[in-house]
Protein backbone atom coordinates (compact mmCIF):
# COMPACT_ATOMS: atom_id res chain seq x y z
CA UNK A 1 0.00 0.00 0.00
CA UNK A 2 2.42 2.71 -1.24
CA UNK A 3 1.20 6.25 -0.56
CA UNK A 4 1.01 8.64 -3.51
CA UNK A 5 0.92 12.39 -3.42
CA UNK A 6 -2.53 13.80 -3.93
CA UNK A 7 -4.16 17.20 -3.44
CA UNK A 8 -7.61 16.34 -2.17
CA UNK A 9 -9.96 18.32 0.07
CA UNK A 10 -9.97 16.64 3.45
CA UNK A 11 -13.77 16.67 3.52
CA UNK A 12 -13.84 14.49 0.40
CA UNK A 13 -10.93 12.17 1.21
CA UNK A 14 -12.98 9.51 2.99
CA UNK A 15 -15.37 9.25 0.06
CA UNK A 16 -12.59 7.81 -2.12
CA UNK A 17 -12.85 4.47 -0.41
CA UNK A 18 -16.30 3.57 -1.62
CA UNK A 19 -16.83 6.13 -4.35
CA UNK A 20 -19.70 7.67 -2.40
CA UNK A 21 -20.50 10.90 -0.66
CA UNK A 22 -18.62 12.10 2.43
CA UNK A 23 -19.80 10.28 5.54
CA UNK A 24 -19.85 6.89 3.77
CA UNK A 25 -17.33 5.53 6.27
CA UNK A 26 -19.98 5.15 8.96
CA UNK A 27 -19.86 1.42 9.59
CA UNK A 28 -22.92 -0.80 9.50
CA UNK A 29 -23.04 -3.81 11.76
CA UNK A 30 -22.39 -7.16 10.14
CA UNK A 31 -20.52 -5.80 7.11
CA UNK A 32 -17.24 -7.55 7.89
CA UNK A 33 -14.92 -9.95 6.09
CA UNK A 34 -13.05 -12.61 8.08
CA UNK A 35 -9.40 -13.41 7.52
CA UNK A 36 -8.36 -16.69 5.93
CA UNK A 37 -5.91 -19.21 7.31
CA UNK A 38 -3.12 -20.79 5.27
CA UNK A 39 -0.62 -23.63 5.34
CA UNK A 40 1.78 -21.30 7.22
CA UNK A 41 3.56 -20.18 4.04
CA UNK A 42 2.31 -16.81 2.79
CA UNK A 43 3.76 -13.64 1.34
CA UNK A 44 3.72 -11.47 4.45
CA UNK A 45 3.91 -7.68 4.49
CA UNK A 46 4.00 -5.65 7.72
CA UNK A 47 4.00 -1.86 7.60
CA UNK A 48 3.36 1.17 9.80
CA UNK A 49 1.66 4.48 9.01
CA UNK A 50 2.52 7.45 11.21
CA UNK A 51 1.80 11.12 11.92
CA UNK A 52 -1.95 10.61 11.75
CA UNK A 53 -3.64 13.86 12.83
CA UNK A 54 -5.75 13.43 15.95
CA UNK A 55 -8.86 14.72 14.19
CA UNK A 56 -8.37 12.19 11.36
CA UNK A 57 -7.52 9.11 13.44
CA UNK A 58 -10.98 7.54 13.37
CA UNK A 59 -11.30 8.20 9.64
CA UNK A 60 -7.90 6.68 8.87
CA UNK A 61 -8.63 3.56 10.94
CA UNK A 62 -12.03 3.20 9.26
CA UNK A 63 -10.36 3.65 5.86
CA UNK A 64 -7.86 0.89 6.68
CA UNK A 65 -10.76 -1.35 7.74
CA UNK A 66 -12.57 -0.62 4.48
CA UNK A 67 -9.44 -1.34 2.44
CA UNK A 68 -9.06 -4.65 4.27
CA UNK A 69 -12.69 -5.51 3.63
CA UNK A 70 -12.53 -4.69 -0.08
CA UNK A 71 -9.20 -6.46 -0.56
CA UNK A 72 -10.41 -9.61 1.15
CA UNK A 73 -13.71 -9.60 -0.70
CA UNK A 74 -12.57 -8.71 -4.20
CA UNK A 75 -8.90 -9.74 -4.44
CA UNK A 76 -8.60 -13.53 -4.23
CA UNK A 77 -4.88 -13.37 -3.48
CA UNK A 78 -5.39 -11.35 -0.29
CA UNK A 79 -5.64 -13.89 2.53
CA UNK A 80 -5.64 -11.71 5.64
CA UNK A 81 -5.47 -8.07 6.72
CA UNK A 82 -4.87 -7.12 10.35
CA UNK A 83 -5.08 -3.41 11.20
CA UNK A 84 -3.65 -2.55 14.63
CA UNK A 85 -3.98 0.93 16.11
CA UNK A 86 -0.83 1.39 18.19
CA UNK A 87 -2.07 1.46 21.81
CA UNK A 88 0.87 3.66 22.89
CA UNK A 89 1.03 6.05 19.94
CA UNK A 90 -2.37 7.42 18.79
CA UNK A 91 -0.84 8.86 15.62
CA UNK A 92 0.27 5.43 14.33
CA UNK A 93 -1.27 2.23 12.98
CA UNK A 94 0.31 -1.04 11.86
CA UNK A 95 -1.08 -3.12 9.00
CA UNK A 96 -0.08 -6.78 8.64
CA UNK A 97 -1.17 -8.54 5.44
CA UNK A 98 -0.71 -12.02 4.03
CA UNK A 99 -1.05 -12.94 0.37
CA UNK A 100 -1.04 -16.16 -1.60
CA UNK A 101 2.04 -14.96 -3.50
CA UNK A 102 4.29 -12.00 -4.16
CA UNK A 103 2.38 -11.50 -7.44
CA UNK A 104 -0.88 -11.21 -5.48
CA UNK A 105 0.71 -8.52 -3.34
CA UNK A 106 1.86 -6.60 -6.43
CA UNK A 107 -1.63 -6.82 -7.89
CA UNK A 108 -3.07 -5.54 -4.62
CA UNK A 109 -0.72 -2.55 -4.59
CA UNK A 110 -1.75 -1.67 -8.15
CA UNK A 111 -5.45 -2.17 -7.40
CA UNK A 112 -8.09 0.48 -6.67
CA UNK A 113 -8.45 -0.22 -2.94
CA UNK A 114 -4.78 0.28 -2.11
CA UNK A 115 -4.60 3.34 -4.37
CA UNK A 116 -7.67 4.92 -2.76
CA UNK A 117 -6.29 4.27 0.70
CA UNK A 118 -2.95 5.80 -0.28
CA UNK A 119 -4.68 8.90 -1.64
CA UNK A 120 -6.60 9.35 1.59
CA UNK A 121 -3.42 9.04 3.65
CA UNK A 122 -1.69 11.61 1.46
CA UNK A 123 -4.62 14.00 1.87
CA UNK A 124 -4.19 13.88 5.63
CA UNK A 125 -0.39 14.08 5.54
CA UNK A 126 0.11 10.58 6.94
CA UNK A 127 3.58 9.12 6.38
CA UNK A 128 4.31 5.55 5.35
CA UNK A 129 4.33 2.78 4.71
CA UNK A 130 7.37 2.07 6.87
CA UNK A 131 7.67 -1.59 5.99
CA UNK A 132 9.44 -3.81 8.50
CA UNK A 133 9.37 -6.95 6.33
CA UNK A 134 7.97 -8.23 3.03
CA UNK A 135 8.74 -11.85 2.17
CA UNK A 136 7.42 -15.40 2.20
CA UNK A 137 6.98 -16.92 5.64
CA UNK A 138 8.58 -20.28 6.39
CA UNK A 139 6.62 -23.48 7.06
CA UNK A 140 5.85 -24.18 10.71
CA UNK A 141 6.98 -27.81 10.77
CA UNK A 142 8.01 -30.27 13.45
CA UNK A 143 11.18 -31.38 11.68
CA UNK A 144 9.58 -34.44 10.08
CA UNK A 145 7.69 -32.66 7.31
CA UNK A 146 4.43 -32.21 9.22
CA UNK A 147 3.15 -28.64 8.96
CA UNK A 148 0.68 -26.88 11.24
CA UNK A 149 -1.56 -24.42 9.39
CA UNK A 150 -2.42 -20.96 10.63
CA UNK A 151 -6.11 -20.41 11.26
CA UNK A 152 -8.37 -17.63 10.12
CA UNK A 153 -10.11 -15.19 12.43
CA UNK A 154 -12.83 -12.55 12.59
CA UNK A 155 -10.28 -9.74 12.50
CA UNK A 156 -10.49 -8.79 16.18
CA UNK A 157 -7.50 -10.65 17.62
CA UNK A 158 -4.48 -9.84 19.75
CA UNK A 159 -1.67 -9.39 17.25
CA UNK A 160 2.06 -9.48 17.92
CA UNK A 161 4.89 -8.57 15.52
CA UNK A 162 8.30 -9.44 16.97
CA UNK A 163 11.71 -8.80 15.41
CA UNK A 164 14.93 -10.69 16.18
CA UNK A 165 18.31 -9.69 14.79
CA UNK A 166 21.95 -10.82 14.94
CA UNK A 167 21.24 -14.44 14.01
CA UNK A 168 24.80 -15.41 13.18
CA UNK A 169 25.68 -18.28 10.78
CA UNK A 170 26.81 -20.56 13.61
CA UNK A 171 23.31 -20.50 15.10
CA UNK A 172 21.17 -20.00 12.01
CA UNK A 173 20.27 -23.67 11.43
CA UNK A 174 19.39 -24.25 15.08
CA UNK A 175 17.46 -20.99 15.20
CA UNK A 176 15.39 -21.95 12.14
CA UNK A 177 14.65 -25.38 13.57
CA UNK A 178 13.43 -24.17 16.96
CA UNK A 179 11.49 -21.24 15.48
CA UNK A 180 9.58 -23.53 13.11
CA UNK A 181 8.98 -26.01 15.94
CA UNK A 182 7.77 -23.16 18.16
CA UNK A 183 5.16 -22.34 15.52
CA UNK A 184 4.15 -25.96 14.97
CA UNK A 185 3.79 -26.82 18.65
CA UNK A 186 2.03 -23.54 19.44
CA UNK A 187 -0.53 -23.99 16.67
CA UNK A 188 -1.18 -27.63 17.53
CA UNK A 189 -0.96 -27.47 21.32
CA UNK A 190 -2.08 -24.00 22.37
CA UNK A 191 -5.76 -23.31 21.63
CA UNK A 192 -5.23 -19.57 22.06
CA UNK A 193 -2.60 -19.37 19.30
CA UNK A 194 -4.47 -18.70 16.06
CA UNK A 195 -1.80 -17.73 13.54
CA UNK A 196 1.98 -17.95 13.28
CA UNK A 197 4.11 -16.59 10.43
CA UNK A 198 7.91 -16.73 10.65
CA UNK A 199 9.40 -14.35 8.07
CA UNK A 200 13.08 -14.00 7.08
CA UNK A 201 14.22 -10.54 6.04
CA UNK A 202 15.22 -10.88 2.35
CA UNK A 203 17.73 -8.04 2.74
CA UNK A 204 19.36 -9.22 5.98
CA UNK A 205 20.06 -12.94 6.63
CA UNK A 206 20.56 -12.23 10.34
CA UNK A 207 17.05 -10.80 10.84
CA UNK A 208 13.67 -12.50 11.25
CA UNK A 209 10.18 -11.19 11.97
CA UNK A 210 7.29 -13.08 13.57
CA UNK A 211 3.62 -12.30 12.97
CA UNK A 212 1.46 -14.07 15.55
CA UNK A 213 -2.24 -13.80 16.38
CA UNK A 214 -3.97 -14.89 19.57
CA UNK A 215 -7.49 -15.04 20.95
CA UNK A 216 -6.48 -12.49 23.60
CA UNK A 217 -3.47 -11.20 25.50
CA UNK A 218 -3.79 -13.98 28.07
CA UNK A 219 -3.26 -16.49 25.26
CA UNK A 220 -0.05 -14.69 24.30
CA UNK A 221 1.12 -14.87 27.92
CA UNK A 222 0.35 -18.60 27.97
CA UNK A 223 2.31 -18.99 24.73
CA UNK A 224 5.26 -17.06 26.13
CA UNK A 225 5.35 -19.28 29.22
CA UNK A 226 4.92 -22.52 27.27
CA UNK A 227 7.55 -25.14 26.52
CA UNK A 228 7.93 -24.36 22.77
CA UNK A 229 8.63 -20.66 23.37
CA UNK A 230 11.02 -21.48 26.21
CA UNK A 231 13.09 -23.73 23.93
CA UNK A 232 13.17 -20.98 21.33
CA UNK A 233 14.22 -18.31 23.82
CA UNK A 234 16.98 -20.59 25.09
CA UNK A 235 18.55 -20.54 21.62
CA UNK A 236 18.08 -16.76 21.43
CA UNK A 237 20.03 -16.37 24.67
CA UNK A 238 22.70 -18.91 23.75
CA UNK A 239 23.33 -17.36 20.33
CA UNK A 240 23.36 -13.76 21.62
CA UNK A 241 20.46 -13.03 19.30
CA UNK A 242 18.97 -9.57 19.81
CA UNK A 243 15.27 -9.27 20.54
CA UNK A 244 12.43 -9.20 20.73
CA UNK A 245 11.61 -5.78 19.40
CA UNK A 246 7.81 -5.55 19.29
CA UNK A 247 6.79 -3.58 16.20
CA UNK A 248 3.15 -2.81 17.07
CA UNK A 249 3.99 -0.94 20.27
CA UNK A 250 7.65 -0.14 19.48
CA UNK A 251 8.69 -1.86 22.73
CA UNK A 252 12.36 -2.81 22.67
CA UNK A 253 12.77 -4.52 26.04
CA UNK A 254 10.76 -7.00 28.06
CA UNK A 255 7.45 -8.64 27.24
CA UNK A 256 5.06 -6.24 28.97
CA UNK A 257 3.92 -4.43 25.78
CA UNK A 258 4.04 -7.05 23.03
CA UNK A 259 1.24 -6.05 20.67
CA UNK A 260 -2.28 -4.77 20.22
CA UNK A 261 -5.81 -5.64 19.16
CA UNK A 262 -6.58 -5.64 15.48
CA UNK A 263 -9.89 -4.28 14.22
CA UNK A 264 -12.28 -6.13 11.87
CA UNK A 265 -12.12 -5.64 8.12
CA UNK A 266 -15.30 -3.62 7.81
CA UNK A 267 -17.29 -2.28 4.89
CA UNK A 268 -17.77 1.48 4.79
Amino acid sequence: MRPVRALLPVALAAALLAGTAPGALAARSGDTMPNLGDNSVAYTVISAYEHIPAAARDTVIAAAQQEGYASRRHEPGTESVHVMPDPDHPDRIVVAETFSSAAAHRAHRRGPYARNFAALLAAFGVTGPATTVANYSLATDDGTGRVAPSGGDDGHVFTVVAEFTNVQPAYREEFLKVAKADGYLSLTGEPGTLGFHFVPDPADPTRFVFLETFTDEAAFTAHLNGTPAAAYLDVVAKGHIVGPHFFVTLATTGFDKPGGWSVPNRKA
